[in-house]
């Protein structure tokens, strides 16, 4: 049992490390095309799961936690608004097989929730700021009680995160997170 405590701690750590939005605020419209002169974040974006999954892989792996066929699936999609909302839909699921001596236990664990918050330009130019960020799982995606907790990736209580921006991608990093968002337009 230990050992599973110890990977459901990795687990957390790795998910936080991600990026999504709070609740109360209206969800932005990504068939609204950014203005011209708009922020280069301003638009809508899909998480690239694959390099988000090997990210993970080599985390995990790196804590040398006894997982092995470690895969991650779904889609991602995060949303920021000229007006300064930010939101989020993912829907992840995390599998591989948890070996401890002699036992194997597979681990197949949905993750989906929505998020929604405020941004705003950082004091740094590689920076956003982030206000009034809050998760909703989604209640049709059953959690199994028995697999390790996969959080959220989650941005509540961290006011500034990493933003590097060009045309095509956006690379989203909280403070000491091991793992960044690669996003995709």
């Amino acid at each position: 049992m230990r050992t599973l405590g110890t990977i459901a701690l990795a687990t957390t750590a790795l998910l936080l490390a991600g990026c999504t939005a709070p609740g109360g605020s209206p969800e932005p419209d990504p068939d609204v095309p950014p203005a011209a002169d708009a922020p280069c974040i301003v638009g809508t974006w899909q998480l690239d799961v694959a390099d988000y999954a090997a990210q993970s892989e080599a985390f995990v792996l790196g804590l040398g936690l006894p997982i092995e066929s470690f895969a991650m699936s779904g889609a991602g999609q995060i949303t920021f608004t000229e007006d300064g909302l930010v939101a989020t839909d993912i829907e992840l699921t995390t599998t591989g097989t948890i070996v401890a001596g002699d036992t194997s236990v597979p681990l197949n664990q949905p993750s989906a929730y929505t998020g929604s918050g405020d941004w705003s330009a950082g004091g740094d130019p590689d920076t956003i700021d982030l206000a009034n960020w809050a998760n909703v799982p989604d209640p049709d995606v059953p959690v199994s009680p028995d697999a390790p907790p996969v959080p959220a990736i989650d941005y509540t209580d961290i006011p500034t995160v990493t933003a590097t921006c060009t045309d095509n991608d956006l690379v989203l990093q909280g403070p000491d997170a091991p793992l960044s968002a690669l996003w995709h337009r």
